[in-house]
Formats: C-alpha cells, sequence, structure tokens
C-alpha cells in the first residue's frame, strides 16, 4: 500500500509528473498570495517544494539554485527563479507535445464512426461469450477507454494497443464464438494505420533531444554563501 496516495497519479515519465506537481503547486501558491502585500514567505516555500520535488523525481539542473538567508533578497532571487522555471516546464510541454504525436494519430470523423461501429460489435460479442464476469468487465474497460481517446483530437496508440492485447489473449484461450473478434481489431488497426500514413513527415518521430536543465541562476542574484540556512552545502541535511 502507497503511504503516500496523493501522489498515485503520477505519470511515469520524471518530467511529466514533474509539471504536474509543479501545476498543483503553483495554483496553490497563486491562492495563498491573492491579497496579500508581502508574499515572501509564500515565495520560500513554494521554491523549496519545488526543489524538493525536481530532487524526488531525479530532475537535474536544480542544484544551482538555493533559497537565501537574506530575507531582502527573496524577491530578486524568487523572480529569477520563477521566470527560469516557466520556461523549463514550457521547453518540457512542447517537447513532450512532439512526441504525443508520433505515438498518436489523428482520425476523420468517418473514421471515428466506423471504429465505434466496430468497437460495439466487438462488445456485442464479449456480452453473448462464455467469460467469466471479472473477465468480461475488464474487457469492457480497456474498450471503454480506446473509445474515449476515439473521441479526442487525437487518439492514442497506446491503449488501442493494450485493448487489442488483452481482447486477443481471451480470444486465444475461448471457443470459436471469440475468433470473430479477431478480424474486427485488424480492421480498427487498418483504420488508424492508414490515418496515420496519411499524416505529414513532422508527425514522425524525432530525433532525440538533449534533455533540459533549469537554467542556473545569474551570478547577481545568487543566494549568500556558505552562510548556513538553505545554501547549497546544507541541502543535503534538509529533509523534503
Amino acid at each position: 500500500m502507497n503511504d503516500f496516495p496523493e501522489y498515485d497519479d503520477l505519470p511515469d515519465d520524471p518530467e511529466v509528473a514533474f509539471v504536474r506537481l509543479y501545476e498543483r503547486y503553483h495554483e496553490e501558491y497563486q491562492e495563498r498570495i491573492r491579497g496579500e502585500q508581502d508574499t515572501r514567505a509564500e515565495a520560500v516555500d513554494f521554491m523549496n517544494t519545488i526543489l524538493g520535488v525536481a530532487r524526488g523525481l531525479g530532475i537535474q539542473g536544480f542544484d544551482a539554485w538555493s533559497i537565501p538567508d537574506e530575507w531582502d533578497e527573496i524577491y530578486s532571487v524568487f523572480t529569477g527563479f520563477d521566470r527560469a522555471l516557466k520556461r523549463y516546464v514550457m521547453e518540457i510541454k512542447v517537447r513532450k507535445s512532439r512526441v504525443t504525436k508520433v505515438y498518436s494519430v489523428s482520425l476523420s470523423e468517418d473514421d471515428k464512426e466506423r471504429i465505434h461501429g466496430l468497437v460495439r460489435e466487438i462488445r456485442d460479442i464479449l456480452t453473448k461469450a462464455d467469460l467469466q464476469d471479472r473477465k468480461r468487465n475488464s474487457l469492457f474497460a480497456k474498450l471503454a477507454l480506446f473509445e474515449a481517446d476515439v473521441d479526442r483530437v487525437r487518439t492514442r496508440f497506446d491503449n488501442a494497443m493494450l485493448m487489442s492485447l488483452e481482447i486477443t489473449g481471451v480470444a486465444a484461450e475461448a471457443t470459436g464464438t471469440l475468433k470473430p473478434v479477431n478480424e474486427l481489431l485488424r480492421r480498427i488497426q487498418s483504420i488508424m494505420g492508414l490515418a496515420k500514413d496519411k499524416e505529414p513527415e513532422q508527425n514522425q518521430l524525432p530525433p532525440p533531444a538533449e534533455h533540459k536543465k533549469l537554467p542556473s541562476p545569474p551570478k547577481q542574484i545568487e543566494g549568500p554563501k556558505n552562510q548556513g540556512g538553505f545554501s547549497r552545502d546544507m541541502d543535503d541535511d534538509i529533509p523534503f
């Protein structure tokens, strides 16, 4: 059992997980500073949280940033940190969106309707098949997830593959009543494949990009060195 259920739904990709947590904590930060005149305490708390998130996810490039000891330097340090952080988050979103296009396809309305019709046929076959309720419900859940993707702007291949693999596996072990689903799945794959072939080449897999790091703070706004507090030397002693 996970001791921290609030993080159960984090994506496996560390960068995507970082963006999700950034957006969560940034929204909380904005709520806390609304109407406040002095927001330094909230800025320090937000910065400390983000540094902890980065360390927990193994995101590189945050070690150069530290919270200054001098209260008067909070605003200048935080302004630089916040600006660099927003740029870093935007870079992740743009880079990941390019990769997402490679593993998804834009379906026409006609294609979507044809796929929905094929899914209905598959569901009818599964309803009549001699299956345990647990297995049948699992297959229905995969179909529902796939159909939800079909109705999106871009349909992801991963949910289509998961649905297809599980149904094919069940059909291979079952009696002949489930054999027709293999042809229905093949037709779904054909529709998606033909639609993908029509997409421009920029939706093909881009070359691996070097992972970006959070820009280091400018020299003029670095926090005090070797004065205790949250300096880089003491980071290892601070439990985030």
